[in-house]
């Protein structure tokens, strides 16, 4: 049915409300995108921090096998895996956090190797600091800029990352309501159900 009093933005082909099925879809997109975003970015400032820190062979070595794990076609094989498993939240979580690190370790990196030479860091070397309070009081709060600057651009990425493997049939499973398998429904019916 239509828009009404009663269903502010109409039912679906099985009556179910839109505007519910909406809300419920939010919570299930917010949810994947700030965990996926939490996941990722701990391990990407995680390994990106060791390698710019240590330098030598651990940054050559890490950087490499960033290198190939940056050249695997992630969605491909995002898609690969769930359709031999039955995709669930925390899975599809799991499976994105994997291959998310990899773009900011390479701006951690680069901030830890800019900043691990700075004077102020040489200072508190020169006082005794270990590497633990150098790592977390001076280099690391002075390498948050990249992480803070692409913060909501991630997340508004993996909210469509969701909704494209949901609108592909690779997303959460039915009769879950997510944003993608609404778009998807939408596509079939929209000549005759405009609402949707």
């Amino acid at each position: 049915s239509g828009p009404s009093s009663d269903n502010v933005l109409g039912t679906d082909d099985r009556g179910r409300d839109i505007f519910a099925r909406l809300l419920y879809g939010y919570r299930y997109s917010v949810t994947y995108a700030i965990l996926v975003w939490l996941l990722s970015f701990l391990f990407g400032i995680i390994f990106g921090g060791i390698m710019g820190y240590a330098g030598g062979r651990v940054d050559l070595v890490g950087q490499r096998l960033v290198e190939i794990l940056s050249s695997i076609p992630q969605f491909f094989l995002l898609i690969i895996i769930i359709s031999i498993f039955q995709p669930n939240l925390w899975m599809l979580i799991a499976l994105s956090s994997v291959f998310g690190w990899i773009f900011i370790s390479y701006y951690v990196r680069a901030e830890f190797l800019k900043i691990r030479n700075r004077d102020f860091v040489d200072a508190a070397r020169a006082l005794g600091s270990g590497h633990s309070r150098l790592i977390f009081s001076h280099i690391l709060p002075n390498s948050l800029g990249p992480v803070i600057t692409f913060s909501p651009f991630v997340i508004a990425a993996n909210v469509a990352a969701l909704a494209s493997l949901d609108f592909l049939g690779f997303g959460l499973p039915p009769p879950t309501p997510s944003w993608g398998e609404m778009l998807s429904q939408a596509q079939k019916y929209f000549s005759v159900a405009w609402w949707l």
